[in-house]
């Protein structure tokens, strides 16, 4: 992630600069508060304390028991086998994988199981704005989980089924969305409309 510093700009005021991420960027989002003391408001859409748990949710209980005994070869046979009986698993799989730029099934679920939040979740200065979408199919109870673990202000804004507004990344309310969020960022960052 590549934080432009504003220096040398008069139209970037270094005391207003905001963050915004969607998806898995509600990982990264957050994870930046961590260690970047510039930003001034921050929103996670949806919040994301673990990525991992998107992957393994559609895997088989077995294949995790496989993972976690360490049985690297036939770990990546088993899930190589069963998405070749599934060619829409296998092109969300290598689609989802891609930006990782690992081969090995096993190697992957390994890296991707580094990205928990729970070692710097309390470190963050900046109060957030997480959402919370109604039917959230990649971390669903995440947002609510990493609202409870953070220790500063933050808020939890919920979109609903109701007002058209629901599932990961509201991808039919973004007018609601986006109203909400931008209203919380000219609070936050004082600019009075």
């Amino acid at each position: 992630m590549l934080l432009f510093d504003g220096h040398g700009r008069g139209d970037v005021d270094q005391e207003r600069i905001a963050l915004v991420g969607i998806s898995q960027v509600g990982y990264w989002v957050p994870r930046a508060l961590a260690f970047e003391r510039r930003i001034a408001a921050a929103v996670a859409d949806p919040g994301v304390l673990d990525v991992s748990t998107s992957w393994w949710q559609h895997l088989p209980g077995e294949l995790r028991a496989v993972w976690e005994s360490g049985e690297r070869e036939a770990f990546d046979q088993y899930l190589r086998e069963g998405l070749k009986g599934d060619p829409d698993g296998a092109a969300t799989w290598a689609w989802r994988a891609k930006p990782y730029g690992i081969d090995s099934p096993f190697d992957l679920l390994t890296e991707i199981g580094r990205y928990t939040l729970a070692p710097v979740v309390d470190q963050s200065t900046t109060p957030p704005l997480i959402t919370d979408p109604e039917g959230e199919s990649f971390w669903p109870g995440q947002s609510e989980q990493l609202h409870e673990a953070l220790t500063g202000p933050k808020e939890l804004v919920r979109f609903t089924e109701a007002e058209g507004a629901d599932l990961h990344c509201e991808p039919l309310g973004r007018a609601v969305l986006e109203q909400r969020v931008f209203d919380w960022i000219d609070a936050r960052l004082g600019t009075g409309g």
